[in-house]
């Protein structure tokens, strides 16, 4: 078919319509990744990035430290610091001086080191450490204070004092391991009763004055703060370890926990015998599944006088956090709110050595500190260690920024940039979901296994393969769209993606870069806003997904995203935003049970108030269900109470009038235990369809789709088979039909809409397997269609009208992507409602016993 030139762009829509020009798989894609069997030492889970390991032999180290003049620092576990540099000027640290020889051991196996006023602060046992900078290479030591009770039981490696950051005053806050790590509430023997002493400096936050003489409890309830660490905006966060395994009540992930004057951080949490009289605050973000000993907690901000950071420029100011025993590193969005801050994080490496330290660099890449050995802490102190830098290398490569559902059949990743769909010629293919309680990205990489029974047990919870159906790209080239067989079950769902570049990611061995398989690992899960914006006719603008009801929230998390950019300027306009969501108040000052832990008492109801505050003037309404009470303020703040309840969700509805100034709603929530505001987690919203997992022994139920009603599965495959439709020239259905376009047989796993959608807007998105190609011949002429043969001597085209059309390669003058669907729009104009209900009968149902197959 000959036709008019048009510009290169992917339109988004999976390809499941009636015409030709894009295919989906002719059966479902359910598979899951396979464990790759000798994974590389740092597997980046994102594009754009190389990996070097430093040539240097050192013992294992446990901090990486730079000075503001950029010198670089390093504490090794046996107490040795030293000063590493780059003497050939290749940016790898390439030999080791000793800024203070440990040889004498007077400093033990410390973790925690920070630069301050006259040099390195290190948090140690009994006491913290001055090397005060003697500016000649070397360190001489101090102590800075000490004399604390040590602790009734010692950590397995005699940590004490741990974790260490000093403030732009020099106050230097440093954390100190909880008083007996395997019985934390220290029952008495004889009395039954608790010893635990809230009032003890044990299991704190303490903050030292600059004159190092004032030393104050800043919070308690820490088991082992192994890192702490200051934003750009002053405020103190530290990372704790995991407590569940050793106390049914205690903290099961391993945190990050916001360090707020006054609070109690919940280990050992509030019990109403041992430990009555705190409110324990929830963590900021939870790393899990359980056991990833989280470590290194830096700020992705400049360092050493440079103004570079790590990654792409809207990674700025992220945490990044090293989980030593499953060896990652994961990098945590924060945004600050009025009542407190909203994490968001996504899992960006897996390594087989036991990942300790992971610092930005001067030179913007990020240089990553690993033991050797098993988990927990490997070979110790004379242990060989490894440095490995993390560089930035490809910035036009276009980065995951959001991953998240449409609809209970829809995935959507979109990315910061456009992305190149021809390059994903196997997307579909090479796409897999795995959904389960405990996946997560990049598990296939994953090669450490901490020696728990709760880690064991967790390996065994299912976990399974969710049927690909289709893949395709979106209009503006960055959006990818997977649709998958149905779920609403609240699960984790890892997506894997090539990525978009190579077969396998280049790697030059000169420069000592080592080797990265070609893939994108995210995880997306059912959390999450519906929003649609009307504008003031009425007419629909935009619909889509938010993270938060916090519309600040939601705008800082989706920044990079251009479609949600386009949202946050039509809401400066007039019009109406509407807001579908279900809340889980359930547990909001109380630390979740592990699966078969029992505890010794039962948790009392929580009456929890959600506040939602608009811009000045602008009206809010919100429909939640009946046992909820809603108060609307003078001020134009609504509260809602409720008593929350396991396993009850509370669906709402929220209307706000946009255009009246700035878009504003903010969303706090407090308890009447505790009338402090405080943010809501991302994990709190579920969108509409999802519904709570009730675990492995869940039935299926019986599909029902109510628009096709009526329907006659043998009429549909007429329409189907005729002339007025025309599908089967181009599509097959169980074997029937063209093979031009998508097999449709696999459309019986979809949903009405989702298929509905993809007829009306063909154009929607393309499967890069089956792009439609505009092919400009040397005479001026033109034509179209899907590329099925490409030789030297010719190129076979399938066109819309079933036929295949060979072009001698002489004649070609060039070729492009076409911007469209082959398959025309507006097919079901020439059919009634009842043919259009009997043709989606047909696609969406399986042929009973006795029908025409």
């Amino acid at each position: 078919m000959m036709t008019r030139r048009t510009p290169l762009i992917f339109l988004l829509a999976i390809p499941l319509g009636l015409g030709a020009g894009v295919v989906s798989a002719a059966a479902p894609i359910q598979k899951s990744p396979i464990a790759v069997s000798n994974p590389p030492p740092v597997q980046l889970l994102v594009p754009g990035f190389t990996v070097r390991e430093l040539p240097l032999a050192l013992r294992n180290l446990n901090n990486l430290v730079y000075a503001p003049d950029g010198r670089l620092f390093a504490l090794g576990y046996d107490g040795n610091v030293y000063q590493l540099t780059d003497t050939d000027g290749d940016g790898l640290e390439d030999a080791s001086t000793l800024f203070f020889d440990n040889t004498r051991a007077v400093i033990p196996p410390s973790i925690g080191m920070a630069w301050g006023p006259g040099g390195l602060y290190l948090a140690s046992r009994g006491r913290v450490i001055h090397l005060r900078d003697k500016g000649d290479g070397t360190a001489e030591m101090e102590t800075v204070t000490g004399g604390w009770l040590p602790p009734t039981a010692a950590a397995g490696s005699t940590l004490d004092a741990i974790g260490l950051a000093v403030d732009r005053a020099g106050n230097i806050y440093f954390g100190i391991g909880v008083d007996a790590w395997n019985g934390a509430y220290r029952l008495n023997k004889q009395t039954g009763l608790s010893d635990y002493n809230q009032f003890s400096e044990r299991g704190t936050i303490i903050k030292l004055s600059p004159d190092w003489k004032r030393r104050d409890i800043i919070s308690t309830g820490l088991r082992f703060p192994v890192s702490l660490a200051f934003n750009a905006a002053g405020d103190l966060f530290c990372s704790d370890q995991e407590g569940a395994t050793w106390l049914p009540n205690g903290n099961p992930f391993d945190e990050l926990l916001h360090i707020e004057k006054g609070r109690h951080y919940g280990f050992p949490p509030r019990h109403p015998v041992h430990l009555p009289g705190v409110i324990d605050e929830p963590s900021v973000f939870d790393y899990g599944p359980q056991h990833q000993s989280t470590c290194g907690v830096h700020f992705n901000e400049p360092v050493g006088g440079s103004e570079k950071i790590f990654g792409p420029e809207w990674w700025r100011g992220d945490v990044l956090v090293a989980g030593e025993s499953r060896g990652k590193i994961w990098r945590t969005k924060l945004v600050k709110t009025a009542a407190g801050y909203v994490a968001k994080n996504e899992l960006i490496a897996c390594l087989t050595t036991l990942t300790i330290d992971a610092v930005p660099t001067p030179q913007g890449d990020l240089l990553v500190a690993c033991h050797s050995g098993a988990p927990d802490w490997g070979t110790g102190p004379q242990g060989k260690g490894k440095l490995f830098k993390l560089a930035y290398t490809d910035k036009t490569a276009p980065q995951p920024v959001l991953a998240y559902a449409v609809s209970p059949t829809e995935t959507r990743l979109v990315f910061d940039r456009p992305v190149d769909p021809v390059r994903w010629k196997n997307l579909l293919r090479e796409s897999t979901l795995t959904q389960g309680t405990h996946v997560a990205a990049g598990d296939r990489f994953e090669s450490l296994v901490p020696g728990y029974q709760v880690v064991k047990d967790q390996s065994k919870v299912k976990r399974s393969a969710l049927a690909v159906l289709s893949a395709g790209v979106a209009a503006d080239l960055r959006s990818v769209v997977l649709r998958s067989a149905p779920r609403t079950a609240a699960l984790n769902y890892a997506v894997k993606l090539p990525d978009g570049l190579t077969a396998e990611r280049t790697h030059d061995a000169a420069r000592h870069e080592l080797p990265q398989h070609a893939a994108i690992d995210v995880l997306t899960d059912l959390t999450g806003v519906e929003a649609e914006w009307r504008d003031a006719t009425g007419q629909v603008g935009w619909s889509g997904w938010l993270p938060h009801l916090d519309l600040a929230v939601a705008q800082a998390l989706t920044a990079p995203s251009e479609e949600h950019t386009r949202l946050f300027a039509l809401l400066k306009t007039p019009g109406t935003l509407v807001l579908r969501t279900q809340w889980d108040l359930h547990l909001m000052l109380r630390t979740a049970i592990q699966p078969g832990a029992k505890i010794d008492f039962e948790y009392p109801a929580e009456t929890v108030t959600v506040a939602l505050k608009p811009a000045a003037g602008a009206r809010l309404a919100v429909k939640a269900p009946a046992a909820a009470q809603i108060e609307q303020r003078a001020d134009g703040e609504v509260r809602i109470t409720t008593t929350s309840r396991e396993n009850a969700w509370w669906p709402v509805e929220i209307t706000l009038a946009t255009g009246v100034g700035a878009p504003a709603l903010e969303a706090a929530w407090h308890s009447a235990e505790d009338a402090r505001p405080r943010a809501l987690p991302l994990r709190r919203f579920l969108l509409p369809f999802a519904v709570r997992h009730a675990g492995e022994s869940d039935e299926a139920t019986t599909r029902t789709i109510p628009e096709i009603a009526g329907g006659d599965w043998q009429r549909g495959r007429e329409v189907f088979t005729g002339q007025q439709a025309v599908c089967s020239a181009c599509h097959q259905v169980r074997g029937e039909g063209g093979l031009i376009g998508p097999d449709l047989s696999n459309l019986v796993y979809r949903d009405y809409g989702s298929v509905m959608k993809d007829i009306v807007q063909p154009s929607a998105a393309i499967n890069p397997d089956r792009i439609g190609y505009v092919v400009t011949l040397k005479d001026g002429s033109a034509a179209s269609g899907i590329v099925l043969q490409d030789t030297a001597q010719a190129l076979v085209l399938g066109q819309v009208s079933g036929e295949n059309l060979t072009i001698p390669r002489g004649t070609i003058a060039g070729m492009k992507a076409s911007a469209v669907s082959l398959m025309p729009e507006g097919l079901l104009q020439a059919l009634t409602p009842n043919q259009i209900r009997d043709l989606m009968t047909f696609l969406l149902t399986e042929p009973a016993t006795g029908r025409a197959k």
